[in-house]
């Protein structure tokens, strides 16, 4: 943690001494100075705070935007200056153009994270999808599932109009099923209760099921003593249930349609440090046949490849979330993949099948190419 934060700090000032040293300090006029510095002061104060675990109202939201609509297309001017400069030194050519280049492409860089900063993070998208699935039974051919992930509604500070459009938008795929895939809060479980009479509208015949995420254990909130931690899951649970989800804490439901039998399974959270892992999936696929089809509903994607491809024939497809696509995707690339092999889409191994949802949310209100998304699946056998 120590070296991130160390890492960051050195991302948010680097800049500002490049362009100081090659622009600035001949200049005299201090304003200058004070418009280059003042941002990413209120950047660090703000990181400071949020690193120090201090409650203030949006700090995390001020702390990122300053981050994202400051220091990054400062990054990019110095990225580019330096580069347009290496091409003057070896061709001749001319450090104004260079410049010029590089001050554009900062100030495209800004407009781009002001878009995902103020309006990205609220174009919502459905996305529909048929997923093949080798042994599917007969009376779950065309079954329509709508997963919904990643909400983390404390980014909404309290605003329930986004999360109205997006129950609106369920509802009218007229699903079989609603799964939820984790991350309903970002710290604590207060931000979720003025949500829970719009969340009750979403409707599906045969209802909403839901998993925990790693957020929604409390790991992020102020208070540290485990009990604390455990009073605060039980008041999202409780919370949970007066929308009418069911909460899948490592169990799995029997769905039927004439003769035909479909198993769905819910794990708690179950991932690698540093976050929470506390789920069973013994437990939550303890009595279904070894040739039984069965949807898991799992938060962390990396679960799936370490204890579903090849051990678990009865699972044909796991859904997850948490990755978000870390919020930013350019086409079909997002930095995620960098780190999760598995980040977003469907990946296939043998019979057995993975879908991530990039998800709604975020821990803040930010999306550029990742916009938020309501993935429609129809199930189809193969």
């Amino acid at each position: 943690m120590l070296r991130l934060i160390l890492i960051l700090i050195l991302l948010i000032t680097l800049p500002d001494g490049y362009i100081y040293w090659m622009y600035l300090r001949t200049q005299p006029a201090l304003w200058r100075l004070a418009l280059l510095l003042l941002p990413t002061l209120g950047a660090l104060v703000c990181f400071g705070l949020f690193a120090c675990r201090v409650q203030v109202p949006g700090l995390l939201q001020i702390t990122f935007a300053l981050l994202l609509c400051i220091a990054v297309p400062k990054i990019t001017f110095m990225v580019a200056d330096l580069v347009g400069r290496g091409a003057v030194a070896l061709h001749l050519g001319c450090q104004i153009w260079t410049t010029r280049i590089a001050f554009f492409l900062a100030m495209a860089m800004a407009g781009a994270q002001l878009y995902g900063t103020l309006w990205g993070w609220r174009r919502l998208q459905v996305n529909p999808m048929e997923i093949q699935i080798k042994g599917l039974p007969k009376g779950f051919e065309g079954y329509r599932i709508v997963q919904i992930s990643d909400l983390h509604l404390g980014s909404y500070a309290g605003h329930t109009d986004f999360v109205a459009q997006m129950v609106d938008s369920v509802n009218r795929q007229q699903p079989d099923l609603i799964v939820f895939t984790g991350d309903l809060v970002n710290t604590t479980a207060d931000e979720a209760a003025p949500f829970v009479e719009t969340l009750a509208r979403l409707r599906a015949k045969d209802g909403v099921l839901a998993i925990l995420g790693n957020h929604d254990y409390m790991t992020y909130a102020s208070v540290h003593a485990p009990l604390e931690r455990a009073t605060l899951r039980r008041n999202l649970l409780r919370m949970e249930r007066e929308m009418g989800w069911d909460v899948m804490h490592n169990r799995h439901r029997t769905l039927q349609r004439g003769g035909d039998t479909l198993y769905v399974a819910g794990v708690e959270n179950i991932s690698r440090p540093p976050f929470p892992s506390y789920g069973n999936l013994d437990k939550a696929l303890a009595g279904i046949p070894s040739n039984g089809c069965t949807l898991l509903l799992s938060h962390d994607p990396g679960h799936w490849r370490r204890d579903i491809v090849g051990l678990r024939p009865q699972v044909a497809l796991m859904l997850s979330g948490h990755t978000h696509a870390l919020q930013l995707q350019i086409g079909g690339f997002s930095p995620a993949r960098w780190m999760m092999p598995e980040w977003g889409g469907l990946y296939r191994e043998g019979k057995q099948q993975l879908y991530v949802s990039t998800g709604i949310g975020g821990s803040i209100p930010y999306r550029l190419g990742a916009w938020p998304q309501i993935e429609v699946i129809t199930l189809r056998g193969r």
